[in-house]
Formats: C-alpha cells, sequence, structure tokens
C-alpha cells in the first residue's frame, strides 16, 4: 500500500471514529432523550450506543479495523432499514454513504486483520 492510500485509510478510519463516537455516546448517556424520536426499547438503544462506541475505537486498531467496520456497517444497514420504516428518505444518502466508507476500511485494512499464521514446527 501505498503512503496517500495509507495516509487516506486513516483519515477515513478517524473521520468515521469521531462521526461513531458523536453517534453513540449519546445514546449510550441519554437514551431517554432519543427514545422520544424512534419507537425501539431503551435497552436496544443503549446496546447500540454500545456497539457504536465501541466499533469507533475498534476503528483505530489496525488488526481489529476491519471485523469493526463489518459490525458497524451493519449497524448501518439497521439505520436505513429504521429511516425507510419511518419514511425519512431524505435522511438517507448519509447511512449510505458511511455503509460505503466502512466498506473501503474493511477493503483497506483486510490484509491486516488476517490472522498471522505459526511457523511450522517439525
Amino acid at each position: 500500500m501505498s503512503k496517500g492510500q495509507k495516509i487516506a485509510m486513516w483519515v477515513v478510519s478517524i473521520l468515521l471514529t469521531c462521526l461513531f463516537l458523536f453517534a453513540g455516546l449519546p445514546k449510550l448517556l441519554t437514551p431517554a432523550k432519543m427514545l422520544s424520536e424512534w419507537v425501539y426499547a431503551p435497552w436496544f438503544l443503549t446496546f447500540i450506543g454500545v456497539c457504536e462506541t465501541l466499533g469507533a475505537i475498534g476503528l483505530l486498531i489496525p488488526r481489529l479495523a476491519a471485523l469493526a467496520a463489518a459490525g458497524l456497517s451493519v449497524i448501518m444497514i439497521g439505520a436505513v432499514y429504521t429511516l425507510v420504516t419511518h419514511h425519512l428518505n431524505k435522511e438517507l444518502p448519509i447511512p449510505i454513504f458511511v455503509f460505503f466508507l466502512l466498506m473501503l476500511v474493511i477493503f483497506l485494512r483486510r490484509k491486516e486483520s488476517s490472522p498471522v499464521s505459526a511457523p511450522a514446527v517439525s
């Protein structure tokens, strides 16, 4: 991977980390405020907040970044589903764009996350 690709990968990873921290921490710390907007159970918003926060931290750890991006992409699919079912189609481009950025992180970090094979013992 070239130096420019590494820089771009880190910039995207840091921006996604900020996005998911700013999205996950309010759900984790004040789920009651979020409940007025969505019809999900309080425990579910807390669960999503924990997943987003841990996923954001995982994006900064090279060996975990692909796995964290995969988990966060599942959350983005759920976000698209929620927006479609609540008829908020004008807000759809944001989670779709974030989903594609997460796919980019998975693609760029796939070699770093592969397990290191142990040397053969003879």
